[in-house]
């Protein structure tokens, strides 16, 4: 089905001047994109993000990153303290108390 938008005009060639080669022309007048890196896309993906919310998304991967860093670093379990006894194995059960 045509498009009723569509007109078909005809295009005459001037005297003395060459007709263009058939499919060769208009491939060569289409527009292409220009292909671009998924690094550059990207940086330009970034670049439509406001300011403010690049720093909270900076500072936020900084926060997980440092507590990441921390938590292979650091020992979290401190030795028990002297006036103290060990603590037991705990249940995992919910345990009736005795009241």
């Amino acid at each position: 089905m045509r498009n009723p938008l569509h007109v078909a005009l005809s295009v005459s060639v001037p005297p003395g001047a060459t007709a263009p080669a058939g499919p060769a022309a208009p491939a060569a007048a289409r527009h292409r994109r220009p292909r671009t890196s998924p690094a550059h896309a990207a940086w330009t993906a970034l670049a439509r993000v406001p300011p403010a919310r690049r720093l909270a998304a900076g500072l936020g991967l900084a926060s997980v990153l440092a507590a990441s860093v921390l938590t292979a670093a650091v020992d979290p379990s401190a030795p028990v303290a002297p006036d103290r006894a060990p603590a037991r194995q705990s249940s995992t059960f919910a345990q009736v108390s005795g009241d």
